[in-house]
């Protein structure tokens, strides 16, 4: 055989086994992503019926705390076991374990001082009365959820090591436990306590839970503190970009609670973050697929250096994400109304309408996988530089939209479309890489009127079957 006949064998061999990676990663997923919607379907209808509005308006403003406290202070350890150039050795792995306790400790006691400094905002009259921030448990909550990153800083970082290796099977087992299991326990919880601290201690929970499933479903070296020189100076020296990019999105993840939760009233804010959930399950699953495999795909694909080839099988990889993005968008602007209708009481009709408008920010996704090919080449700069882009979008749209015209619904168009300018130099910039074709980027915009016939059809259906 020639030498390049032996060339071309071992680079389709490669080929193979990178798709077959990729269709069992989507197929894994694709499972997880079933039972995780069933699941938070099934406890959606519940607790909407236990608990009222105010109290999902509470728990968002508490999931934003500890998210802002997770993101400035996210070192990047699974990114960095993952593109790690050389072995990973047991020492480097407690290093890294190291690290995550201490960023645990860190969390736990900025969690406190929030809480002191929101029971003292609280007590001088800051807060609007009837807003989630003015709520007394509050304080109590976001002080008792800081304890979920001391416990979180305890998980074993082997399971990262079955990431890197692509093997899925694991992971997704673990996935399905900690959905039911929290499922269960936060119903139970609600049940007993009728209050925000059923969500509380169900994320506590779920927070154990992680820890212990990470050295019972995941085999690595035994855990103990390590604190190598060498190893914390590299997770520092990559984990500053890390943070800076993690603390930018959290800057973005987090404007619409902050903002909107003072601009709302509870209730209107807890039908907010209802219709989030409902939205973001699409995103749930497409980020499931892509956050498990993303970044070593297109480390693969750029390994090859051959612009045209990259660009070929990056929208190969692209099209599941796009066509269910585009078909989720249709479907939610027709039969979100019939879909409330169906899962929730009376009391929750507002929330249609919340979908409806967040839906259009799924036709954004596809064009946003992109950031992954800077991240494979370590191009921290550029993504920071994305990142100022959609923190500048969210935070100027959604202040002019409530401070200057006073319109929350103009705030929901901000957070569903304020990724517009930054995908706009995303696809810029990957032209001139050679990355983007024009063509390929709106293809499959037609099935966003298909997935609004289907949901128009499912409505139409659903209520002769009511009728």
């Amino acid at each position: 055989m020639s030498r390049l006949s032996r060339f071309l064998s071992r680079r389709l061999s490669d080929c193979d086994e990178l798709t077959r990676k990729i269709f069992a990663s989507a197929a894994l997923s694709t499972m997880v992503f079933s039972v995780q919607v069933i699941s938070r379907i099934l406890s959606t209808i519940v607790l909407t019926r236990i608990l009222s509005p105010e109290i999902f308006g509470v728990f968002a403003v508490v999931l934003m705390f500890i998210f802002i406290l997770e993101q400035f202070t996210d070192i990047g350890v699974r990114s960095l076991i993952l593109t790690k150039e050389d072995d990973l050795d047991d020492g480097f792995l407690r290093s890294c374990w190291t690290a995550q306790i201490l960023r645990g400790i860190l969390i736990f006691l900025v969690c406190g001082l929030l809480a002191i400094g929101l029971s003292l905002m609280q007590e001088a009259g800051y807060f609007p009365p009837n807003s989630s921030y003015a709520d007394k448990a509050l304080p109590y909550a976001v002080a008792a959820i800081g304890g979920a990153g001391i416990i979180a800083g305890f998980a074993s970082p082997a399971k990262f090591i079955y990431e890197r290796e692509m093997k899925f099977r694991q992971i997704s087992f673990e996935t399905l436990f900690i959905t039911a299991f929290t499922v269960v326990v936060t119903i139970v919880f609600a049940l007993w306590l009728h209050n925000v601290w059923a969500l509380v201690l169900g994320n506590l929970a779920s927070s154990v839970v992680v820890v212990i499933l990470s050295y019972t479903m995941f085999t690595g070296p035994k855990m103990r503190l390590n604190w190598s020189l060498s190893d914390f100076q590299l997770i520092m020296v990559r984990g500053k970009w890390i943070i800076s990019h993690s603390a930018l999105g959290a800057v973005v993840s987090v404007a619409d609670r902050l903002i909107l939760g003072f601009a709302m009233s509870a209730s209107s804010f807890g039908f907010y973050y209802i219709a989030r959930q409902i939205v973001d399950l699409v995103g749930l699953f497409l980020n499931a697929v892509h956050g498990q495999m993303g970044l070593q795909v297109f480390t693969a694909l750029q390994k090859d250096g051959d612009a045209a080839q990259l660009q070929t099988r990056y929208y190969s990889y692209r099209l599941l994400f796009d066509g269910l993005a585009m078909f989720a968008a249709g479907a939610f602007l027709t039969f979100a109304p019939t879909l409330v209708e169906i899962v929730y009481d009376d009391r929750y009709a507002n929330v249609a309408g919340m979908i409806q408008i967040l839906a259009l920010g799924l036709i954004l996704i596809g064009p946003g996988l992109l950031r992954e090919a800077f991240s494979a080449e370590r191009r921290f700069r550029e993504m920071t530089m994305l990142s100022l882009i959609r923190a500048a979008s969210i935070w100027v749209g959604l202040a002019v939209a409530i401070f200057v015209f006073g319109s929350t619904t103009g705030a929901l168009f901000v957070v569903a479309l304020h990724r517009i300018p930054e995908t706009f130099v995303l696809l810029v910039k990957g032209r001139t890489e050679r990355w983007v074709s024009w063509w390929s980027e709106i293809r499959l915009m037609p099935l966003v009127a298909v997935g609004a016939a289907v949901g128009w059809g499912l409505a139409e259906l659903w209520q002769v079957v009511a009728s």
